[in-house]
């Protein structure tokens, strides 16, 4: 019934069944390799995360610290003009104006916009700060 002898069968059967444990412990090997050298990856992503994200904070808080110093300035600037005379007190005899002798309304607008365009630019710093730790 079979062409080769029952005990041929039952050798070819065990170096089957060898190959196949060898196969399996050698997988079982570099699955058990693999798994620690992603663990070690992973770890020290964590660490390297961990030192960007305290980077980032310390740039956004000097970016918030220097925003609210822009902010007190503006503040304090504003108060200043509001003993300047409004547009309308001053006469228009056809003269032009130098910074000095703004209407207090030109006057405070053109702080304003000082104060968010120097926001801007810290905001502006703060992102290459940012951009340059993360590289």
């Amino acid at each position: 019934m079979f062409p080769l002898p029952i005990t041929t069968w039952i050798k070819l059967g065990g170096i089957v069944a060898v190959c196949a444990l060898m196969w399996w412990m050698g997988y079982s090997f570099e699955a058990s390799r693999f798994a620690a050298y992603k663990a070690t990856i992973v770890a020290e992503k964590a660490t390297i995360e961990k030192e960007q994200q305290l980077a980032v904070n310390k740039i956004n808080k000097e970016k918030n610290d220097q925003i609210a110093s822009i902010n007190r300035s503006l503040a304090d600037a504003l108060d200043s003009l509001r003993s300047r005379p409004s547009r309308a007190q001053q006469a228009s005899d056809g003269e032009s104006c130098t910074g000095r002798s703004l209407p207090a309304e030109d006057a405070s607008f053109l702080t304003r916009e000082a104060a968010r365009a120097d926001e801007i630019r810290a905001g502006l710093e703060a992102c290459y700060r940012q951009y340059d730790a993360l590289k």
